[in-house]
């Protein structure tokens, strides 16, 4: 075999390993709309500060919750914060209607536990 073609192979090859990357990437962005993965209903909490912060169970929960409470919404900046044992995801997201909002959210259930 010629040092071209071995080389096309490694191309392709490469390319595959690529793609099903891509493709993997794309599975565990799936939203999961299990009524379970957010608590703030049965809770009361809004979101509005870290004491009212919404419980959830993953990040693609947050997304979720912003999706149903102001649909149309960018997220254009999301912060990590820890408060002694208890970890939130702080998201800053544009409404459909132009207006800044912030949302606190409370992962401590889940997070660095992976």
């Amino acid at each position: 075999m010629s040092g071209n073609a071995l080389l096309n192979k490694f191309l392709v090859l490469g390319c595959f390993v690529m793609l099903a990357a891509c493709a993997s990437s794309k599975k565990s962005t799936t939203i999961n709309k299990d009524a379970s993965t957010i608590e703030s209903s049965a809770t009361g909490k809004d979101g509005s500060s870290k004491e009212n912060a919404i419980s959830v169970k993953s990040i693609d929960a947050e997304y979720l919750w912003i999706r149903q409470n102001y649909p149309g919404s960018k997220v254009i900046k999301q912060a990590l914060l820890r408060d002694g044992k208890k970890s939130y995801d702080k998201l800053t997201f544009v409404t459909s209607a132009g207006e800044t909002k912030e949302i606190y959210f409370d992962i401590t259930s889940f997070f660095g536990k992976f």
